[in-house]
């Protein structure tokens, strides 16, 4: 083993430490522990790169797709359920994310469903996944579309209810400016 491989397995080991401490304690910094637990994870596999993928199998360029594929669905994954955990996202636009991600991370974890596809398909794993993401973009799209329409129509509404509520209050106020006040009893 290299000093190289050596130092980026120091870095990634004590990224991966650092994180799982973070995890622990901090119960609110957990999407930026499990990304940097990814981070360090990923770093451990670049040290040791040959190896690891011995052990999954043999060195294709498939298996590291497969591999990239897996972190970065975790991450959306991770990223989606955390912003609708403290409330940035809502549950009906994280749906579509959550449901892609897992899709992906299937996937890409189990090869026979992935040449299951290919198959159907006729295509290769990379060209089914990017039918796939060229998909997800489409619908996200689509669903983006909808909600922004949806609200314009809101935000004509309201302003339209707006534009009432502000003639009312002129009328109102020109018609108390318009008549007499009555005087105000003086207490003795």
């Amino acid at each position: 083993m290299t000093m190289p491989q050596l130092f980026a397995a120091a870095i990634g080991s004590v990224c991966c430490l650092v994180s799982l401490y973070a995890l622990a304690i901090k119960k609110t910094m957990r999407f930026k522990a499990l990304f940097w637990l990814a981070v360090g994870l990923a770093v451990v596999y670049a040290a040791f790169r040959p190896h690891i993928i011995e052990l999954l199998g043999p060195d294709s360029g498939d298996l590291r797709l497969r591999l990239v594929v897996s972190v970065l669905c975790f991450a959306v994954l991770t990223l989606t359920l955390e912003t609708v955990r403290i409330g940035r996202m809502q549950e009906r636009y994280a749906f579509l994310w959550i449901v892609t991600g897992i899709l992906l991370l299937s996937g890409a974890v189990l090869p026979e469903l992935a040449s299951v596809v290919a198959d159907l398909t006729g295509m290769q794993y990379g060209a089914s996944l990017m039918v796939l993401l060229f998909s997800f973009v489409l619908f996200m799209l689509f669903h983006v579309s909808v909600a922004l329409s949806r609200l314009q129509d809101q935000l004509a509404q309201m302003a339209r209810m707006l534009a009432l509520t502000e003639a009312r209050v002129r009328q109102l106020e020109s018609a108390a400016e318009a008549s007499p006040r009555p005087r105000q009893l003086e207490d003795s």
